[in-house]
């Protein structure tokens, strides 16, 4: 009678371990396409809200994102802790002090919020395509400020990268059918301000203090906002017109397409928290990759921009570029690993004595 029960335990392990395989297969096949998506649509949802004729205010538009999103994150992290693992694992958890929020959460948060603000602010002004194509180029500012701070050193072979990536970008521009300087200062302004925020990131949350993606939303989310607030409240103490406001009757009008705008633009941090528990890091980036060219196509082939074939050959070579760079920094982040694993001769490392 016991083997039989036995028997029946080890089939019922064994089906929970095959549907719940089946369920993660399911989950990774339907991460990508879902992250693409949501991704885009908020793109072209921020494009259509900065129509004149619609919601043509992006300084409100960023603090009502900075308002609803820090609130779905707090009820998002009360259901659900275990998807906030910079601020519930012992292990990986990020010391919050006062010290922390001025010297740190801050300027992550200023810039952050900043170049929310210039990049939707681009869409008054330029083409989605247009836009993406000088997004591409961000990893050059992101990489002479990674130098300047010490993070990165002078590398002929990403110099090299960076050359191409940039001739690429100049193609790009001199191809717009419909330039306009100001869509391309604003847009510079907030690739610049992104690659700020970055290397804020990478010099005071690196390593096991890092932030996941919810968990930074929860905690720079609202000091963005706060940020935003103040500028707000000073332009009206000084009656200043700097930050155009709508009226009530403009946000009522809108209601259900911010509503939508915000929902997306939370669900697509909530996306991201889940492709990087599931996903590696490079599955991520390539799917970025392939999210900027179906942003192209669809801009090209569904909304019918003006795209010229010069501006088409630059964004292939920007493409490769993105593509080179990403598999030249994977390969630097494994060396140290292996330099830990092996000796030059080829065997296992031997631990060294230390002299007490």
């Amino acid at each position: 009678m016991q083997p039989s029960v036995n028997q029946q335990d080890n089939e019922e392990r064994s089906w929970r371990t095959r549907f719940r395989c089946t369920g993660e297969g399911l989950i990774r096949l339907s991460l990508p396409p879902a992250l693409i998506a949501a991704s885009s649509t908020l793109i072209r949802s921020n494009q259509y809200l900065m129509r004149p004729e619609v919601f043509p205010y992006p300084f409100v538009l960023i603090i009502m994102h900075c308002i609803f999103c820090s609130i779905f994150a707090l009820v998002l992290f009360v259901c659900s802790p275990g998807l906030y693992p910079a601020l519930t694992d012992p292990d990986r958890k990020v010391s919050l002090t006062s010290n922390t929020y001025i010297r740190e959460i801050l300027p992550i948060s200023t810039f952050f919020a900043v170049s929310l603000v210039l990049s939707n602010m681009a869409y008054k002004y330029s083409t989605v395509a247009f836009l993406q194509m000088i997004k591409e180029s961000n990893i050059v500012n992101i990489y002479f400020m990674s130098v300047l701070v010490g993070i990165e050193h002078f590398s002929p072979v990403q110099i090299s990268i960076l050359v191409v990536m940039v001739l690429a970008t100049w193609g790009c521009v001199k191809g717009e059918m419909n330039f306009s300087l100001i869509g391309l200062l604003v847009q510079a302004g907030s690739s610049t301000c992104e690659a700020a925020k970055t290397i804020c990131q990478s010099l005071v949350l690196s390593g096991p203090r890092k932030l996941d993606p919810l968990s930074t939303v929860l905690v720079v989310m609202p000091v963005s906002g706060l940020f935003l607030g103040f500028v707000l409240l000073v332009n009206n103490l000084l009656d200043s017109t700097f930050v155009k406001q709508p009226t009530f009757s403009e946000i009522y009008v809108c209601r259900r397409a911010l509503f939508l705008n915000i929902g997306n633009a939370f669900a697509l941090n909530w996306l991201i928290a889940i492709f990087l528990k599931y996903m590696s890091p490079v599955a991520y980036v390539l799917t970025g990759n392939v999210k900027d060219i179906c942003i192209m196509l669809m801009s090209a082939f569904l909304m019918h921009e003006d795209i010229s074939r010069i501006q088409c050959l630059g964004f292939v070579v920007q493409i490769a570029c993105v593509f080179t760079w990403s598999a030249l920094k994977q390969k630097e982040s494994q060396k140290p690993l292996l330099e830990q694993r092996w000796t030059p001769r080829g065997k296992p490392a031997k631990a060294e004595k230390t002299m007490s």
